[in-house]
């Protein structure tokens, strides 16, 4: 996982004992839509990440976007830089999970890669290609978008969408955040309790305690 971070941003997170493992140090907003074939099977999974003021500077400053030092990305850079926000090469395995039936459905390497700058912010997308169509109305059919280890914090602001007919949406299930911080609270007591500060800890996959579930309905077919 630590390869899709910056050197920079490393560095930052280890000058504290037990930083890295402590509280998320990037903040991404993400957006994402079912993509659907003809015959209304998901074939794929469009996703955006709003990457965090702080981060998107240190993503301009670490890989040369502001190339006229006016305080802007440039288009071109942008397009070049698009698809190395994080390492896919390393494994990278892109924080987003696609279940049906709660087994989660194996999705193919990123392709149509794009970046831009919004309001100050670095945004990536990505497609993920379903690895096999996979008939929605035949499953339970949910989605999340979650750092196993918390180091990233995803948030989804809007209901994702679906493209295709017949007509479907997402639903969204609220994680209940009270009990993950407390839950989150006691792994981290148990850090603090340890002998050595800079021991490495390897957390539980906590992320998933933060994550709202997003549930597919579909109409029926005519």
């Amino acid at each position: 996982m630590t390869s899709r971070f910056l050197p920079s941003l490393i560095c930052v997170a280890l000058l504290a004992p037990g930083a890295a493992s402590a509280h998320p140090h990037i903040f991404i907003d993400t957006a994402f839509e079912l993509l659907r074939d003809a015959e209304g099977r998901a074939v794929a999974i469009r996703i955006d990440w709003a990457y965090d003021e702080f981060y998107s500077l240190l993503l301009i400053e670490e890989n040369g976007l502001d190339r006229d030092s006016d305080g802007l990305p440039e288009p071109g850079p942008l397009a070049e830089y698009a698809g190395r926000d994080v390492d896919w090469e390393a494994g990278f395995p892109g924080d987003f999970v696609l279940a049906a039936d709660g087994v989660a459905v194996a999705l193919e390497r990123p392709v149509d890669h794009a970046a831009r700058f919004e309001a100050g912010r670095i945004v990536t997308s990505h497609t993920r290609p379903l690895a096999e169509p996979l008939d929605v109305a035949a499953h339970r059919v949910t989605a999340q978008s979650y750092d196993p280890t918390y180091f990233v914090a995803y948030d989804v602001p809007q209901v994702p969408t679906v493209s295709g007919q017949p007509a479907c949406v997402f639903t969204r299930e609220a994680a209940d955040r009270a009990a993950a911080q407390a839950e989150y609270g006691d792994q981290l007591a148990q850090i603090d309790a340890g002998d050595d500060p800079f021991e490495e800890i390897e957390l539980p996959d906590i992320g998933v305690m933060f994550a709202d579930t997003f549930v597919l309905s579909c109409a029926a077919s005519s």
